[in-house]
């Protein structure tokens, strides 16, 4: 079926709006879809093109419809929102999409820019380690031992250095991940 244009009519119901919920709860429609159906029959015009999304909530809307949708916060509760939105570069609607859909919270685009440093600055520290180690092997091949021991105090903090490399991509990783 072809998708025709939205188009929107103020009706003044006059004390109809019950009778137009019952209607609608009643036939599993929308009070709109139950007005569009009225009024295309008011005007011959049986054939009515639907052009919104399911009117039953069980049904799963096509992807890419969007709904509006009215909630009632404590001011307090509010404001958090905004804050932990805008905190995590994000609007409101699309934060509350992410928690809706299990997410957990989003750091800060602070704290993320903070994460990245940290783990540019650890990569940097482990290409540091990594020459080292090629250094230190190319001593040790030509017999160069006391040469070598130069390196032990560093080498002995290694296993540590490199896990602490590592649980810090491990975390820059898991929040990139959050982000797509």
């Amino acid at each position: 079926m072809p998708s025709v244009a939205r188009e929107y009519f103020t009706v003044d119901l006059r004390g109809l709006r019950a009778a137009l919920a019952a209607r609608a709860a009643r036939d599993g429609m929308t009070e709109s879809d139950v007005l569009r159906s009225a009024l295309a029959a008011a005007l011959g015009n049986d054939h009515v093109a639907s052009a919104g999304p399911p009117t039953s909530h069980r049904e799963v809307p096509p992807r890419g419809w969007k709904v509006k949708l009215s909630v009632r916060l404590l001011r307090p509760a509010a404001i958090r929102l905004g804050l932990n939105a805008g905190a995590a570069g994000l609007s409101r609607g699309a934060y509350l999409t992410r928690l809706v859909n299990g997410a957990p919270a989003v750091a800060s685009s602070a704290d993320r820019a903070a994460l990245a440093n940290a783990l540019n600055n650890s990569s940097a520290e482990l290409a540091i380690m990594s020459r080292d180690i090629n250094h230190l092997t190319q001593l040790l091949r030509k017999g160069s031992v006391e040469a070598a021991r130069s390196y032990a105090a560093r080498h002995e903090a290694l296993d540590a250095d490199v896990r602490a490399h590592l649980a810090r991509a491990a975390a820059v990783l898991a929040e990139i991940s959050l982000n797509y």
